[in-house]
């Protein structure tokens, strides 16, 4: 790379003539406090780290918005003006706009805040304050305890100008731009001190002139502003190099940068009413509490009209923001439909392990123009049931982990041919497609049982796997808990000795206490009602399909604690009939939606 440098006055002059900001740049943030440390920083000749600048070339200066950088900052009020590109430069800045924005500030702009306990109504509770410096400040008068990067220049902001008097004598450092020419420079400083107090000491007028021209050096002399320009025009690189310079900062994701791009098309207020609309109704408004981001929004934008399913801004273009945008009603109503079976599943954030499992949902419910799969019909009800299998099966499989985009796109592309012969949510061709084609099986073969039965109460995929062996009986209304069948409580080394049991033995049972062969789901208030109860004892309690909704084997003579271990082998032989049919519905109906109890 090879960098340049400028003085602070020539990038001032250049600030919103043809250095601007991107759409992709955060707001600033910055606190007085910080530009203070920023201006001392510089006058004790620290360097203040690179800029990076991005050329954009004219025949693109349409393609994105183009920002001013604030000059008069209003506390709360973050947001920059655009610019048109016309007879304009541009040259966006991709890191450095806290630190230019913050020079700007104190030397040409102000910082208006709201006065202490003014109301934040009331526009007399706001001043603009500039920034000052005391030229008596001895830099080197400092204590020895004190960082080294203290306010050494005694900077400080203000909304008049601060009283000289014997010990202090201020300046407002904007003041510092007129005085480019040694005769002015020397002019200004005969008055300033022409008109200091009469006790003033010769030390402090030499303190005086040193600060002086110590500040004309920094912003007329020396270069501290050394920068890089990226020349390139490919978007996806320059987004590429901004999120790697700013990953000191606010952490960006690509659908930051991606939804800045989309505002410049679409206009900020309607991408943030839509689209962040749209993520909080997700997460908030379909039963249970999600946690999707912009991400999963706006790869379904791609995946739901057939556009290139990759998620980047390559895709992105202005044709294929206005499919998204004409789409956008379908899109948005498909989201919520999909999200609302999910939840309708029993899901939630904590079980959702891959928020863009939902898409291909989303994606099959727009194939059908919307329909929700809401309604009491048959092919609502066999076709929930199938979307249940394919999307419990890919969560405890991990079908959408790594390159999911390749995944997404395979999805697509088989529900878009099965729909042209069916309606019916293609579950049994999706996993045959994602095993061979993908290398991603989620049907149960002995490999996938034997991965299901290996799951221990506490692991991040157990109530997902019993949610799956229940088989649609759970109910999407009701709370469930994970409960030990056989008590823990009943399993301690004291308890199984008291039982006779040996030692040996109490090892194995005690180490077999958390398969998921000795657990089961429990409504939440009948699991807090059976606590430590004995099996047996809490059985005589339930109705008499319990057993067979909870797969569990019918001889009393395993429901003891010191039978724990024959209890498991025979529970999961039921297990293993329940789970080989899990993928495969088209030769039976729907089991009924019995709650488990």
């Amino acid at each position: 790379m090879s960098y340049q440098s400028m003085t602070i006055a020539e990038a001032l002059n250049r600030i919103n003539q043809s250095l601007f900001l991107p759409a992709i740049q955060r707001p600033y943030v910055w606190k007085p406090e910080a530009i203070i440390e920023l201006f001392d920083s510089l006058m004790q000749g620290y360097p203040i780290s690179s800029f990076l600048f991005w050329e954009v070339e004219p025949e693109n200066r349409r393609r994105w918005a183009i920002y001013k950088f604030q000059e008069q900052h209003r506390q709360g009020e973050s947001w920059n003006e655009t610019v048109q590109p016309d007879g304009r430069s541009v040259v966006f800045v991709l890191d450095g706009q806290q630190r230019l924005t913050s020079l700007l500030i104190g030397l040409r702009g102000s910082y208006t805040q709201r006065e202490r306990y003014g109301r934040r109504e009331k526009a007399t509770s706001y001043r603009a304050h500039h920034l000052y410096l005391d030229l008596f400040k001895d830099p080197a008068d400092i204590d020895e305890d004190e960082e080294i990067t203290a306010n050494r220049y005694a900077f400080r902001f203000s909304d008049v100008a601060p009283r000289n008097d014997a010990k202090h004598l201020w300046m407002k450092i904007g003041d510092i731009l007129d005085l480019e020419a040694g005769d002015r420079l020397t002019a200004y400083r005969d008055q300033l001190l022409g008109a200091v107090h009469e006790r003033v000491t010769a030390a402090q007028l030499e303190i005086a002139e040193q600060s002086l021209g110590r500040l004309h050096d920094l912003v007329w002399r020396e270069q501290p502003i050394s920068y890089y320009t990226e020349h390139l025009q490919d978007l996806d690189r320059v987004l590429s190099v901004f999120i790697r310079a700013n990953e000191g900062g606010t952490k960006l994701s690509k659908s930051d940068l991606l939804m800045a791009v989309i505002e410049t098309t679409w206009g900020e207020s309607y991408v943030r009413e839509e689209i962040l609309g749209l993520v909080k109704r997700l997460n908030r408004d379909m039963g249970r509490e999600f946690a999707f981001d912009k991400d999963t929004v706006m790869r379904a934008c791609l995946v739901i009209p057939d556009l290139p399913v990759v998620y980047n801004v390559a895709n992105f273009t202005a044709h294929n923001m206005a499919v998204i945008r004409q789409s956008w009603s379908l899109i948005r109503s498909s989201l919520e439909a999909a999200v609302a079976l999910a939840a309708r599943f029993g899901l939630d954030a904590s079980l959702l392990s891959s928020t863009n499992a939902i898409i291909p949902i989303a994606y099959y419910i727009s194939r059908l123009g919307g329909h929700p799969l809401d309604g009491t019909s048959a092919f609502d009800v066999v076709n929930r049931e199938r979307i249940r299998r394919w999307l419990f099966s890919s969560l405890f499989n991990g079908a959408f982990g790594g390159n999911s985009d390749q995944t997404m796109a395979l999805c697509r592309e088989v529900i878009r041919n099965e729909l042209r012969t069916s309606r019916d949510f293609p579950l049994q061709r999706l996993a045959d497609d994602m095993r061979t084609r993908r290398s991603r099986p989620i049907a149960f073969d002995d490999q996938g049982v034997r991965k299901l039965l290996d799951v221990n109460y506490g692991q991040r995929h157990c109530y997902l796997a019993l949610a799956m062996l229940y088989d649609g009986q759970t109910s999407r209304t009701a709370r469930y808990h994970v409960d030990h069948i056989i008590p823990q409580a009943l399993l301690s080394e004291k308890v199984l000795r008291e039982r006779g049991v040996p030692g040996a033995k109490i090892e194995r049972i005690r180490a077999a206490a958390n398969r998921i062969g000795n657990l089961q789901l429990l409504v939440d208030h009948d699991n807090l009602g059976k606590s430590d109860t004995a099996f047996e004892t809490w059985l005589k309690t339930r109705d008499p399909a319990y057993l067979e909704q909870h797969m569990i084997p019918d001889d009393a003579e395993l429901w003891h604690p010191e039978a724990l271990l024959e209890f498991i082998d025979a529970r999961e032989d039921l297990m293993r009939a329940a789970l080989r049919r899990f993928l495969i519905i088209e030769d039976r109906s729907p089991p009924p939606n019995r709650a488990a109890a």
